[in-house]
This record gives structure tokens, sequence and C-alpha cells, in this order.
């Protein structure tokens, strides 16, 4: 596994456990708000793995669960084994992702080895081109992974990062169609951590009348809209 951070306590990755965070290099996807530049280029020194699992094991007793985030952790040619040796600790795991890799994530529902997936959704479809920085973006893929979760039975939510300039009514009210019959969804304040990919852009969060305007819309037609960070 190429780890590139590790954050050895949270209480806000995995809502009601005690987890630690593990963060991957690399991703598919070029999102000019994404506050982790420096994983996404893999800038980071990594870490091995076997300290990390190592750690988990020291902790096993005070930890209940383990987040993969990223980066993107299924381009991990790995991640299998890693998530089967956190199992075998007695933690939970909880996986971050943009929902690009539909192989993986069937394959490891197939095999119970998630407890929770947190999946992003950047935009409408329509729009993720443009917001993932990709000339052609695999929307029918996050269509898939989507569907994979639907079916899985699996505790799951869907996230998207509200920035100016790339989310509107128009595109909330076309997401609203796409996520009808969802359960749950959070919309995220973008927060600048000075490791943006979108350097100089002059990114800026919406506002939380225009959040909760959104929330609203969205609310429409998916049971659970909460906003997050405001």
């Amino acid at each position: 596994m190429e780890i590139l951070g590790l954050e050895k306590v949270s209480l806000v990755d995995f809502e009601g456990y005690v987890c630690a965070t593990i963060f991957t290099g690399g991703c598919n996807f070029a999102c000019p708000f994404c506050h982790n530049n420096s994983l996404v280029k893999r800038q980071a020194k990594p870490l091995k793995t076997q300290d990390v699992l190592d750690y988990f094991k020291e902790r096993k007793n005070l930890l209940d669960a383990v987040t993969i985030s990223g980066g993107e952790p299924t381009l991990q040619p790995d991640l299998r084994e890693f998530i089967k040796e956190v199992r075998k600790l007695g933690l939970k795991v909880k996986l971050d992702t943009n929902g690009s890799n539909p192989a993986k994530l069937e394959e490891l529902l197939s095999e119970n080895l998630l407890d929770y997936v947190a999946m992003d959704i950047k935009n409408n479809f329509d729009d993720y081109g443009k917001i993932t920085g990709l000339p052609t973006a695999p929307v029918e893929k996050i269509k898939r992974s989507l569907q994979l979760l639907r079916d899985s039975g699996i505790d799951y939510e869907l996230r998207t990062t509200l920035v100016k300039g790339y989310h509107t009514l128009k595109n909330i009210e076309k997401m609203g169609q796409e996520l009808k019959g969802e359960k749950k969804l959070y919309l995220q304040k973008f927060v600048d951590s000075g490791d943006l990919i979108g350097e100089n852009l002059g990114l800026e969060p919406i506002d939380i009348a225009l959040a909760r305007k959104f929330s609203d819309i969205l609310s429409e037609s998916v049971a659970s809209v909460s906003l997050r960070g405001y």
C-alpha cells in the first residue's frame, strides 16, 4: 500500500467510532478544489505498510475502526489484502472513494470487507468533466458504483463539496434528479487548506444561505440531506 499519511486518532472520520485514518497516494481525478494536492501528486514521504499495521495492532483495544482515504484508495492494487489485515485485528473499515473503480468496489463488497462507504458525488453528471479536471469523466463507472452500493445493503453516504462557480441552482437541480431515492447526502463546505490542486484560482465556499437552499432542493429527492462544516 502506498500510504502517505496517518491520522492516529479521529473522532469525526467515521461517525460513532474512534478510528485511525490513512491517506493513500495518487488519484485519477484532478478536482481543482481538492485539498490534498500533496497526496494526489505523491509529494509526501511514504510510510511503511507494516509499521502502520503494527500501530493498529498496538492500539486495537483503543480503536474501533480504520478509515481509508486518499487520494483514491481503490487505485491501490493491494487494497484488498491490506483491508483483510485490518479486519483480522477486529477493526471495522470505512472506505472513502470517488466511485470511479466499480470493479474494485464490487470485489470488496462481495467479500464483506467494508463496513461503511463514503462516496463523492462531485456534481451533476453532465458537469463531471469540468469539475474533475478530465476531458471525459468516467460517469458510467460512477453510476455503476452507486448501484453497487444501493444493492449491497451496506450503510453508505454520498458527499458533495460545494464550491462557488462550480455549483449553481441549475447544477443542484440536476443532481437532485440523478440522486432520486438516495438515503443520505452531505453537502460539505469548501475549505482552502493551502494545498489545493487548483492554485491561485481564488476558489471560495458557497455561503450558508445558498447551501441551505441547495439542501432544500435536494431534500425533495434524497431522504436525508445535511450540511457539514457550516
